[in-house]
């Protein structure tokens, strides 16, 4: 039956000879009006196609194909006009121009004979809904839905003929929407009623609100051209509707109600559109550079900070007195280290000393008050030893506070315990708990206890500490070799405790290699900088963004700080008094990777307004017009800038790549663009599982066309060449199986019958 039938539509195919170039004549933009000569009103621009030939020859023979053949010429010099009939084209001032429409093949040729408008009237088909006449109706029942997913505006709409009788002169009909996710059910939103008044209803509604028309919350809602009648009528429901995540699927359903000034006489909750959406780009495919910012621009500068340093040593001091042991060496080495490090500070070039403590704690051994007087004089006379290097005015200008302190006995405990003398680790305990609060009364029963000399004297010498902590303030750039073993070799600076200069961060992220590394490197430089100066530093947000887009983690809050979309320009320079840059507002790499990052989050919208910053350049020009076309901007506008806009984002879409073409062609939905649809996709690889389910919509548009027609018999062999395809595509790759579940460009039939074929052969 498949062949018989390919057999049969390739009789009605003729294929016009090709367009001859035109050397005398100029090309014109002509322009013009197609109505239907019948309804003296504008054709579905679906139906509509408009052919244009720079030569009449041409036009001749196609025109004969045409009417004669009865089918289709293909040829890429074809538009459709807008909803008003409105239409515009290039052609050859001696030219031709063919206007066809597809419901019933009929067409209109006009040679343009230097004319620069053209209008058309042709004898329209007599298309039929595909529901029966609302008077054999018992109740209303929405006929025909049209949800598409255009950017992140999905747009719904359904008819809904109300028998004879439902609606009165004096009642009112109220539909109220609700927008559900497909699959969990979720409402998402109430949307915008729709309300119809009968004109007695109308009358007595102004009167019992007192003329008063904010009385009646529903006022704003009611439409001011059409009117309840109690004879058979249409309600046309439409609306757009914003979501936040265009890749889900959604569903609306509505409650109708006819009411009078008593009571709700009838009452329906009826589907208004379903999951079953036309998502026209959804097979569209890109990839976005990411933008790097000039690490030479936004470079830091030095600036004084005052740094903390801090340290232990160990000093052995003769017993019982505040005298260093001369005989330990190791006295020496850390004194005359701590003595260099001093100086260094000291005689450093933009540094000076600002605070040295030390804190000493003696062992509690012996009375706590001899002890602490002992800790104080080895402290200063440590402090007296550390410092003799320094010179007067410096010691005359820092802050030197010494402090000692008696360990308690607990500690000594606490080191027992930890070498697991855990017997006396409590008897020692036991005495703490029965003397609280005098540390005298404590030494003297412990170093009664018949194990003190032997175990727990050993373990005082670990309790006699010396810390040290000094803080300086540094106006140098410390080398890039040095930044990067401070990073490599201190614990604290690699950890975070302690933080790194902006600067300094500036010379890591070029040095540092490892990219987990980076992105932490890049969010600390980021957090500290907000903390310091309340807004991000652009080098280390663009950074992080940068790495998050490789990485495809969405974040659009990291680069918003540095994006002033009040002003319609990037890399604007604020500058200092002195005429150097202080910071650059909308930087045009941060812009464009806000961008990115919209996208990613399925933000079209967004991503359409904020790339309108970005400049007209051969770098911007593909994050730019892929962009604006998944925002849906790449057909229709208002103003000829904005049409010429929308042809040249089309245009470098669809010329980005073969199957970007094919999706392009499906996404105008138009018969003339199908058929362009139709050729091209026999430039992708056939028997791949995408090409197949292209195919498969293109075979379920044709149907509907054919069936629209009334050509059943074409219509049923296309399904069945869709749910060929749909088989194929579902057995090379199961993906598709969700995508046509929801896809509105598959017939609901076609997708039910595919299914099942596959189900079976799966078994």
């Amino acid at each position: 039956m498949k062949r018989i039938f390919q057999i049969l539509a390739l009789s009605l195919m003729l294929v016009a000879a090709p367009v001859l170039s035109v050397h005398a004549q100029d090309i014109k933009l002509v322009t013009g009006r197609i109505i239907n000569k019948t309804t003296r009103k504008p054709f579905d621009p679906k139906n509509i196609i408009i052919y244009t030939f720079n030569t009449t020859g041409d036009a001749e023979d196609a025109y004969k194909a045409l009417t004669e053949g009865n089918g289709f010429i293909f040829t890429t010099n074809v538009v459709s006009p807008d909803a008003s009939g409105y239409y515009e084209v290039r052609v050859a001032e001696t030219g031709a121009i063919i206007v066809k429409e597809d419901m019933v093949n009929k067409c209109a040729m006009e040679q343009v004979n230097y004319r620069m408008e053209i209008n058309f009237e042709i004898e329209g088909g007599n298309v039929l809904d595909q529901a029966v006449v609302s008077g054999t109706l018992t109740e209303p029942t929405p006929l025909k839905e049209r949800n598409r997913m255009n950017g992140n505006n999905l747009e719904v709409g359904n008819v809904i003929p109300l028998p004879a009788h439902f609606g009165k002169t004096n009642a009112r009909m109220i539909l109220q929407p609700v927008l559900y996710e497909g699959g969990t059910d979720r409402l998402v939103k109430y949307l915008k009623p729709l309300v119809y008044d009968g004109e007695q209803y109308k009358l007595t509604q102004e009167r019992r609100m007192g003329y008063v028309d904010g009385r009646d919350p529903l006022f704003k809602y009611v439409s001011p051209t059409v009117s309840l009648v109690d004879s058979s009528m249409r309600v046309n429901w439409a609306d757009t509707i914003k979501v936040d995540d265009p890749s889900k699927s959604y569903y609306v359903r509505g409650v109708m109600r006819l009411e009078d000034y008593n009571k709700i006489y009838y009452e329906r909750d009826m589907q208004l559109a379903s999951a079953r959406s036309i998502r026209p780009l959804k097979f569209l495919e890109y990839s976005i550079d990411q933008y790097e910012l000039d690490p030479n621009k936004y470079r830091e500068r030095p600036r004084r900070e005052r740094r903390n340093t801090a340290g232990n040593i160990s000093l052995t001091f003769l017993v019982g007195k505040a005298q260093l042991d001369e005989n330990d060496t190791l006295n020496r080495v850390q004194l005359d280290k701590l003595k260099t490090d001093l100086l260094n500070i000291v005689n450093g070039e933009g540094s000076q000393l600002k605070e040295f403590h030390i804190t000493g704690v003696s062992s509690p051994d012996g009375t706590y008050s001899s002890n602490l007087n002992l800790a104080k004089n080895r402290m200063k006379y440590a402090m007296a030893q550390i410092i003799s290097v320094l010179p007067k005015y410096v010691r005359d200008r820092v802050y030197m506070p010494t402090k000692a302190e008696v360990a308690p006995w607990s500690d000594v405990a606490d080191l027992l315990e930890a070498d697991s003398l855990t017997q006396e680790a409590a008897d020692i305990r036991a005495v703490i708990e029965k003397y609280p609060g005098s540390h005298d009364a404590q030494g003297l029963r412990i170093r009664r206890l018949p194990y003190y000399k032997k175990v727990v004297t050993p373990y005082l010498p670990k309790l006699r500490s010396v810390t040290y902590e000094y803080m300086y303030e540094i106006y140098r750039e410390l080398t890039p070799e040095e930044i990067l073993a401070r990073y490599n070799t201190d614990e604290d600076y690699r950890s975070g405790r302690k933080q790194f200069a902006l600067y300094e961060y500036w010379h890591l992220f070029q040095l540092v290699k490892n990219e987990d590394e980076l992105i932490e490197l890049y969010k600390r430089a980021y957090k500290e900088s907000v903390e310091a100066r309340g807004t991000p530093w652009a080098l280390a947000a663009n950074n992080l963004a940068v790495a998050y887009l490789k990485r495809g983690i969405v974040d659009t809050t990291i680069l918003a700080p540095l994006i002033n979309t009040g002003i319609k320009r990037v890399n604007i320079e604020e500058k200092r008094a002195d005429g150097t840059v202080n910071s650059i507002i909308n930087p045009e790499a941060v812009v464009a990777n806000q961008v990115a990052m919209f996208l990613k989050a399925n933000n079209f919208e967004r991503a359409s307004v904020l790339s309108q910053i970005l400049p007209n350049t051969p770098k911007n020009k593909t994050i730019k017009s892929f962009t604006m076309c998944l925002g849906g901007y790449y057909t229709g506008g208002e103003t000829d800038e904005e049409k010429e806009q929308a042809k040249e984002v089309f245009n470098t879409v669809a010329g980005s790549s073969p199957l970007n073409k094919v999706v392009m062609y499906l996404a105008m939905e138009t018969r003339a663009y199908d058929m362009m649809a139709e050729n091209a996709i026999r430039d992708l690889p056939q028997g791949d599982a995408l090409t197949d389910y292209l195919w498969a919509i293109i075979k379920c548009r044709n149907a509907s066309q054919k069936n629209a027609a009334g050509d059943t018999f074409s219509g049923a062999m296309l399904e069945m060449d869709a749910e060929n395809y749909l088989v194929s595509a579902f057995s090379k790759d199961k993906k598709f199986i969700g995508l046509a579940a929801s896809d509105g460009d598959i017939l609901e039939q076609v997708f039910k019958n595919a299914n099942e074929t596959y189900e079976l052969s799966m078994m």
